[in-house]
């Protein structure tokens, strides 16, 4: 991944988008009536950004005390955080909520916080003309709290799922959690898409980079995953056994 840093965006530069036909899911409790009212309302400003490291400070033309946060309508973005020299990342995609502005330290562990675009994003700001909006139907609000419980379980998944002992284990049932987000069912199989380094597998999976070279080539001989050319990822039509035991 390019590592090159972002120089900003200027938002209202990108294409204005009606929310309810992006993400007609966050609108889903509203009535008939209730969606009428708020499409045409629900407008929001985009902003795109370009693969590398993105610096959040970049954004100008937002007031961030006004907004409620970003909408992630495309791509994928990692969020890292690194105590010492170790970074742990965190996937980010379509349909997440995020306030990368806000401060995030703790007074006896000192982190920094890293963004990086790995799949090109846009952006909507849910800024105070949503935030307005969402006091006037208010099944708004609590579409965004649920997108931010959403975000937090996926996270607690994906640390309990780090957590196991073998890595092809973790890297599987990985693929198969993204997928369940993100996943595209083809007649070969679910294509995950995840443009990413081994070096950034072994981040999200809490693993060795070498080890997780070696765990992706035996996976790709048995037939379970394989890398596409557009580097996105096929998976097996199956999900493994560990996630179908979980799901029941």
């Amino acid at each position: 991944m390019s590592r090159e840093p972002d120089v900003g965006h200027l938002l209202g530069t990108e294409p204005q988008v009606r929310l309810a036909d992006v993400d007609p899911e966050l609108f889903a409790g509203l009535t008939a009536g209730e969606l009428a009212d708020a499409r045409p309302l629900a407008v929001a400003r985009t902003v795109t950004l370009k693969r590398g490291r993105w610096d959040p400070a970049g954004l100008s033309g937002l007031d961030p005390e006004g907004s409620l946060g970003l909408l992630v309508l495309d791509g994928v973005l990692l969020r890292s955080v690194v105590v010492a020299s170790d970074p742990r990342s965190e996937l980010v995609g379509p349909g997440d909520v995020i306030r990368p502005w806000e401060r995030e330290e703790l007074a006896s562990v000192p982190f920094e916080v890293r963004w990086d675009v790995a799949r090109p994003a846009r952006l909507a700001v849910l800024d105070e003309r949503f935030v307005a909006l969402a006091g006037r139907w208010p099944k708004l609000t609590l579409a965004i709290v649920g997108r931010l419980v959403r975000r937090s379980r996926s996270l607690t998944v994906q640390l309990a799922i780090a957590d196991l002992r073998r890595v092809e284990e973790r890297l599987m049932l990985f693929f198969w959690h993204v997928a369940d987000r993100w996943g595209h069912v083809g007649p070969d199989g679910v294509t995950v898409p995840l443009p990413v380094t081994h070096e950034v597998l072994a981040q999200l999976v809490c693993a060795q980079r070498p080890t997780v070279t070696s765990a992706l080539k035996r996976l790709a001989a048995e037939g379970k995953l394989q890398r596409k050319r557009d580097r996105t990822w096929l998976l097996a039509p199956e999900p493994p056994a560990p996630a179908r035991r979980r799901a029941a």
